[in-house]
């Protein structure tokens, strides 16, 4: 079974136009509302491989009502913390080339009791679990050593935690040593101050957040594919040229086919294989964080790895 965690979920707004200029009036081709937020696109993903998912989070106001709704009505369980603040909106702007404008809402502050709550519910429902993914960011009131606590609670339950976050909770959440970590190459440029010009110097940020305590240290290269060190060997993965829609997601689906592959105890590579065409996939259809298992299947077949 897979736990995730969504600490600042979102109700997903798309607006599909031609071209986007700001100072005009713009009327959508079509529309496409979900239940947002990383972790929560990480467990509709995982449910539609065929998981158990759980999806934990803080859910206040109409909007999470909603995304309540949503979540049942996708056969997933939710365990959510009610929270007095209203949940937030983020709103993505597709045009007709794929290009992405995204406008995201701060959410509501979490007190330290709506915190305590959570605490306890996570202790509880860790336990039935055997992945935990902890996705996105913090909304006000928490800082990273929130996560800090997951992943210590998690891994002291014998579980393997994958953390998909940028920023300061990256940097605090890694102090945790989490089993699996994510980045873009954009993050990974933020976390090392590097620009990373050459597959050797990704290795070396590899290597380095391994001895850091992170065992499976993963970097995602847009059209370049990703990179993978199990520490023994690194491996690059080649991902097979397709037409856009929309890559909102793709980041979250990836983890959500490794958090699957590892669930059905597929070797390290091959579940972030699975991963990787679950990203794919993700960017034929205008709805966030959304698969099908027939091209889960096709993109599987097409992607290439080596020994890098």
């Amino acid at each position: 079974m897979i736990l995730t965690v969504t600490a600042n979920p979102a109700v997903d707004a798309a607006y599909f136009v031609d071209e986007f200029t700001m100072g005009e009036v713009h009327r959508p081709i079509r529309t496409v509302i979900t239940a947002g937020g990383k972790g929560l696109n990480v467990s509709r993903v995982a449910s539609i491989l065929g998981e158990s998912v759980t999806a934990m989070g803080f859910l206040g106001g109409s909007n999470g009502e909603f995304i309540k709704s949503e979540v049942s009505r996708l056969g997933i369980k939710g365990v959510f913390t009610e929270v007095s603040g209203e949940t937030r909106r983020n709103i993505d702007i597709v045009d007709s080339c794929g290009r992405v404008g995204e406008i995201l809402e701060a959410g509501p502050e979490i007190s330290d009791e709506e915190k305590e709550r959570f605490l306890v519910s996570f202790g509880e429902e860790v336990k039935k679990c055997d992945i935990v993914c902890i996705s996105g960011s913090l909304p006000r009131g928490l800082d990273g050593s929130f996560y800090v606590e997951l992943i210590r609670l998690a891994k002291g339950n014998g579980k393997k935690v994958i953390l998909d976050t940028s920023g300061k909770a990256l940097e605090d959440g890694m102090k945790a040593e989490p089993f699996m970590i994510k980045p873009n190459l954009d993050e990974l440029k933020k976390l090392f101050e590097n620009d990373f010009k050459t597959d050797s110097e990704i290795k070396d940020a590899l290597k380095s957040m391994y001895d850091r305590g992170i065992e499976l240290p993963f970097v995602t290269l847009g059209g370049d594919g990703a990179m993978l060190f199990d520490g023994d060997k690194f491996y690059k993965f080649t991902i097979p040229h397709v037409d856009i829609k929309n890559t909102v997601g793709s980041g979250d689906s990836t983890v959500g086919g490794i958090a699957t592959g590892l669930d059905r105890g597929m070797s390290f590579v091959d579940a972030v294989k699975l991963g990787m065409a679950c990203g794919i996939a993700n960017t034929q259809f205008d709805q966030t964080g959304t698969v099908s298992r027939e091209l889960v299947e096709k993109f599987y077949k097409e992607i290439k790895i080596r020994e890098a």
